[in-house]
């Protein structure tokens, strides 16, 4: 039997998350932030990384390009590989959750009459680059939500047919904040041959994501959300199917094997890699990698299970003040928060208007989604902040 607190417990114990906070998030001496879905505020070690690269560019050069570009790049890529508990090889670095997605749907051999599988509230990200194949005769069927801010793998099977290509649904919605079961949706999807798409913005960097244990061929996020890292740059694991299977359909002079080899950059052979790194076909941004690189070594230094910890704690707190406050909670995080979103209907203008000056009153930032109130806080934020925003309530 167990006697004493978890190593989990134990490390969350040991974070001076107090020290912390202050010392890499300065907006927390502006306002209480709870609006990491839609902008993660980049901690001050990943501003350090990415001005300390422009500078040493505009003062002294690259002279070593080719070996930040590729060796540090892949240092890098070494660092999301954990994160996603993944090899190297299946990491490629995409511009957004957008083009990870496209990757998928411009890369498949589609034929007339193939089917793709969504969810009707989901983002635009996981949504249009499907609309996109529509002309190569490929059909997009929903998911649908019933007013219950959330589906089951029940749903999704419902919606497949003999033609279905793809599933493509996010981790966590960005709107009402539930969590899909991606791993009863992959069971479905490989006992058919079908192949798995997953939005994992609204997660990774905030959640404990394992790519490979998800069960999907594509699991994409870009950075600026709950990965603190900005824009411009995002994160795509591919299965090995992924690797082998889809077309690459962004070709450029990085797209192939040993890129750096000038003694042979002319002979334009067009040989892909047998890694992720296929997809990627010029220069990442680097200043934005080795801030991504910072922000991930902050993430580990804290530790995924406490980073995890620390978030359901707080929606979970809000979620429950809420409800006593007599607010509506939507979907199953009213039930038992498992995500980093709290999603608040307001159903009166009188509700709304008692939560706007409650966030006003509290010097609190929140968003709104699909006419909700949506609250998404970040392991550094405290009990304290929470409470004062429901103190205002």
């Amino acid at each position: 039997m167990r006697t004493g607190p978890s190593p989990s417990s134990r490390r969350l114990e040991s974070v001076d998350i107090d020290s912390l906070r202050r010392a890499e998030f300065p907006i927390v001496e502006r306002e209480i932030y709870f609006d990491h879905a839609t902008l993660g505020p980049p901690p001050k070690r990943h501003v350090r990384a990415v001005a300390g690269f422009l500078e040493r560019m505009s003062e002294q050069g690259l002279d070593d390009l080719f070996t930040v570009s590729e060796e540090g790049v892949d240092g890098v890529r070494r660092q999301v590989a954990a994160l996603l508990h993944t090899d190297p090889a299946h990491i490629a670095f995409v511009r957004s959750t957008s083009h990870g997605v496209s990757i998928v749907a411009e890369g498949m051999r589609w034929k007339s009459g193939d089917e793709v599988v969504l969810y009707e509230l989901d983002h635009p990200a996981g949504v249009l680059p499907w609309l996109n194949v529509i002309e190569e005769g490929v059909h997009v069927r929903f998911i649908r939500d019933r007013g219950r801010f959330c589906f089951d793998a029940a749903d999704v099977l419902s919606e497949v047919t003999p033609r279905t290509r793809v599933v493509c649904v996010s981790l966590v919605n960005f709107a009402h904040g539930a969590r899909a079961p991606i791993e009863e949706i992959a069971d479905i999807c490989h006992e058919r041959d079908i192949w798995l798409v997953v939005d994992a913005v609204q997660a990774l960097g905030a959640l404990q994501v394992d790519a490979e244990r998800l069960g999907a061929d594509v699991v994409v996020a870009h950075g600026y959300k709950f990965l603190l890292s900005g824009f411009g740059i995002g994160v795509c694991y591919l299965s090995d199917r992924a690797i082998d299977e889809l077309k690459v359909g962004q070709v450029g002079w990085k797209s192939v094997e040993s890129p750096f080899d000038l003694d042979r950059i002319l002979a334009f052979r067009l040989d892909f890699p047998s890694s992720a790194k296929r997809f990627e076909p010029s220069f990442q941004p680097l200043p934005q990698i080795f801030g991504l690189s910072a922000t991930l070594e902050l993430l580990a230094e804290v530790g995924a299970e406490v980073v995890e910890a620390r978030v359901l704690a707080l929606t979970r707190r809000l979620a429950t003040g809420l409800a006593a406050k007599g607010y509506e909670v939507v979907g199953p995080q009213a039930r038992d928060s498992k995500t980093p979103i709290v999603s608040v209907q307001l159903r009166t203008d009188a509700e709304r208007l008692r939560f706007e000056d409650a966030l006003r009153e509290s010097n609190a930032k929140s968003a709104v989604r699909e006419s909700r109130a949506r609250l998404s806080p970040h392991f550094y934020n405290t009990d304290e902040e929470v409470d004062r925003l429901l103190e205002c309530l």
